[in-house]
């Protein structure tokens, strides 16, 4: 065991792209539960200084572009399983515009739990191109400022780049409560009464549509109406 460590440690110093690229797809594959791989990236790009830090920040985006993809394929393969909702979804899809976009970037250029906006992209089958765009970039300026910062500072970036057992709960409830507002909200409607006040409208869609179950349930459980009937 300890044989294969040093082997495998030799391998990494020796290839330390190599090893960036695969421990940055094992760091974002599983969702919620994400490895502190830029953990790895700092500590290549402040002991190999004569690496260049571009290709050390390109890599590394595209491996964790490459991981965290399973995220946006797992929201696309719960859309499917909401087919009916197709139109509900266009529609969404429709009102969020570019916005969704710079949404993705921001959640992957920034350290924040970014399967709260990745799994509801594939949710609502946002385009598969602009999201891993949208990953790559997003990953890539972060790689690049936090390799940056670890070349010219000692290192300090534990609480960047460290996850927690609370922080992945949050984001798995974050995504859970997402998916239910994007189900139950009437986005047809939303787009059709125009994006200003887009939020209170948004509100008013989802009380609307709980009040109108309620009225329904009342209706069928209303024994006069049975009496009426026979």
């Amino acid at each position: 065991m300890t044989d294969l460590i040093e082997s495998l440690n030799q391998f990494i110093s020796t290839n330390p792209l190599l090893g960036i690229f695969v421990t940055s797809i094992i760091g974002n594959v599983i969702p919620f539960f994400p490895v502190p791989y830029l953990l790895f990236v700092v500590f290549v790009a402040s002991t190999d200084t004569g690496l260049s830090l571009i290709p050390v920040a390109t890599i590394a985006a595209l491996g964790a572009s490459i991981g965290k993809f399973t995220s946006y394929t797992l929201g696309y393969g719960a859309g499917r399983a909401f087919s009916g909702s197709k139109t509900k979804f266009d529609s969404l899809r429709k009102l969020l515009g570019g916005s969704a976009f710079l949404a993705a970037f921001a959640f992957a250029a920034l350290p924040l739990p970014d399967d709260v906006i990745f799994i509801p992209l594939g949710v609502m089958r946002y385009s598969p191109v602009k999201t891993f765009v949208s990953l790559f970039t997003g990953k890539f300026v972060l790689t690049l400022l936090i390799a940056y910062v670890a070349r010219t500072s000692s290192g300090f970036l534990d609480v960047l780049t460290g996850g927690s057992l609370f922080a992945s709960i949050a984001s798995a409830g974050a995504v859970i409560i997402i998916a239910i507002l994007m189900m139950r909200i009437d986005w047809e409607e939303v787009l059709a009464a125009g994006r200003k006040g887009a939020f209170r409208r948004l509100l008013k869609s989802l009380v609307r549509r709980q009040r109108g179950r309620q009225r329904g349930s009342q209706e069928d459980s209303d024994p006069s109406k049975e009496n009426r009937s026979d």
